[in-house]
């Protein structure tokens, strides 16, 4: 036992170490290291920004670290630069949410984004801006911005310029790593889709798989979307916005029912009230932004705190319950593998706190990230490592989980085996025939057996020709009574035979089929020789259709048959 308590706590030390590696990799595949495009022409325009907002201007400002401070719906912010436009593919790039945006050359309009949604009094949805600024020369930028929610923004974000080419692969390539990830969860939630479908059809399908497929889904989903890399697409910006703020929503209410898939009985009553209010305030939430009560995104830090409490009661619950089925399983007599739990709340756990490690950061130092100015680890986000983390553990806990219930579904047949298998022959033995025989109804036939002359054998023999000889007869039996629901070995030399909805003839022909058996090993073996006494009954020619009735008028015929053989 201490044996296996030492072999079960290394292979937990490891976790902690595949996720260093993870976060070491995903660090250098995303540093500025492996930047690849790092000669494209694009730029940032910081400096020399006028903002006019109602009645006052600045100029000569640092766009970056300029603080918009409180902002009210409807009000009206413009910034405006003159940009030397060295040729005619040049355009400028940027994030816009929350906000309408207009943009002017020369006091030319030429691009507006959002005003269709503030006319109707509805959410802005984020968006990447990107606009060709024409001729080459000097020219006088204007972007009006037209508030859509009250507080809407800390910063303006940043205005890249390049050609669209350029500004595109740039950003990319510094979300190469938020990319990799959403792939590989989006990749992950249909591969475990299409195995939950095919385990279905063959009845063996796992909630837990199908559950950790959505949930996989929605994460790789979140990931583009919180990433912007979905707002770079023209079209469908509202689904996607709002898909965003849906999937964060969501993903508590998934990773509850997850969880209490796996321990439902770990503070059942607590599992079940959370679950319910993760269903409801999604509902209500969305209901609220689709008659424009409160947008959608106002909802967040409810959610953010919602989420912390429900993991802070839920996860001490489950692992007092994942180490109380540890020691039970433990304690029994097979040696089956108990960590897939393990690794499944340790996934959680550490998803929770990178999460809020994330918040942190994103406070601290991620106000508004700037892609021309990559730190040494560019768009490193403990957020998405947390999820990937987490979806390779669900991984490691459903293949080991898989391995867990073959291993135990082999140790249960072999103890069944030994339970019920009759030692010498292999046939099932009598306690197993009782066992189906009780359960017969309907239409079958029985067939009685009795090997003759194994007392005779035993006695000038030896008990090993004996047992020799009932084997070579069990090996004819079920060769000779194939399709048989119960071939079984009662006693020393008495055997047993049930066909569930038999033909006519089966018994006939099985009978045939064994005799001609016998006549072919009599006739390769000197020492002993086989015959046997059979008579079997079908549960019509009964009027009970009763077991104990059906068998004894076949192993009455038997013993006809065996009088005959001993006269």
């Amino acid at each position: 036992m201490d044996k296996q308590k030492r072999i079960h706590n290394n292979k937990i030390v490891v976790l902690p170490l595949v996720l260093m590696l993870i976060i070491i990799l995903l660090a250098t595949f995303g540093s500025s290291w492996t930047i690849i495009n790092s000669k494209k022409e694009i730029s940032c325009l910081e400096d020399g920004w006028s903002i006019s907002r109602g009645n006052s201007q600045i100029d000569n400002v640092d766009l970056i670290e300029y603080k918009i401070g409180d902002s009210k719906k409807g009000e009206v912010i413009t910034i405006s630069k003159n940009i030397f436009v060295n040729s005619g593919e040049m355009s400028l790039m940027f994030k816009s949410f929350l906000t309408s945006v207009a943009i002017y050359v020369d006091n030319e309009l030429v691009y507006t984004y959002g005003l269709d949604y503030l006319q109707n009094d509805g959410f802005v949805p984020k968006k990447y801006n990107i606009v060709t600024l024409g001729s080459t020369g000097y020219h006088d930028i204007s972007i009006k911005y037209i508030v859509g929610e009250n507080n809407f923004a800390d910063k303006f974000p940043p205005i890249y310029y390049g050609t669209k080419h350029d500004m595109l692969s740039y950003f990319f390539s510094y979300k190469r790593t938020s990319f990799f990830i959403g792939a590989f969860l989006i990749v992950y939630s249909f591969l475990s889709f299409s195995l939950w479908i095919y385990l279905y059809c063959i009845n063996k399908a796992s909630s837990q798989l199908i559950i950790g497929a959505v949930f996989s889904l929605m994460l790789g989903f979140y990931v583009y979307a919180y990433n912007d890399i979905t707002c770079i697409i023209d079209n469908h910006a509202m689904l996607f916005s709002v898909s965003e703020y849906v999937d964060f929503y969501l993903m508590p209410l998934a990773l509850t029912i997850l969880l209490y898939s796996l321990h439902s009985n770990a503070g059942q009553r607590r599992q079940k009230f959370f679950i319910g209010l993760n269903i409801v305030y999604p509902i209500v939430f969305i209901d609220m932004h689709i008659y424009d009560y409160i947008h959608i995104q106002r909802f967040l830090p409810f959610v953010g705190v919602i989420a912390a409490v429900e993991m802070t009661c839920l996860i001490p619950l489950l692992v007092k319950s994942v180490i109380e089925k540890q020691r039970e399983r433990m304690e029994q007599e097979y040696d089956a593998n108990v960590d897939s739990e393990v690794y499944l709340i340790i996934g959680a756990i550490v998803l929770m706190i990178f999460s809020l490690l994330e918040l942190i950061v994103l406070r601290v130092y991620k106000v508004n990230e700037v892609i021309t100015k990559p730190s040494l680890f560019m768009s490193f986000n403990f957020i998405e490592i947390g999820m990937l983390f987490f979806m390779m553990c669900h991984f490691i806990y459903y293949f080991m989980n898989s391995i867990d219930h073959m291993s135990e579904s082999r140790i249960k047949s072999q103890l069944e085996g030994l339970a019920y298998k009759d030692a010498l022959t292999g046939l099932m033995n009598r306690a197993r025939c009782s066992q189906v025989t009780a359960t017969l109804s309907g239409n079958y036939a029985v067939v009685s057996l009795d090997l003759d002359r194994l007392k005779y054998v035993n006695d000038t023999l030896g008990h090993l020709e004996g047992d020799r000889m009932i084997k070579a007869f069990a090996t004819l039996i079920t060769e000779a009574f194939e399709g048989a629901s119960l071939i079984g070995r009662t006693g020393g030399d008495e055997f047993i035979v049930v066909f569930e909805n038999p033909t006519a003839d089966v018994c006939d022909k099985s009978i045939r089929r064994l005799e001609a058996g016998m006549d072919r090993f009599n006739k390769s073996n000197g020492t002993f020789f086989l015959s046997a006494s059979c008579g079997y009954a079908y549960s019509y020619e009964v009027n009970s259709k009763n077991y104990k009735d059906v068998f004894y008028l076949a192993d009455q015929r038997m013993y006809k048959v065996k009088e005959e053989h001993h006269g």
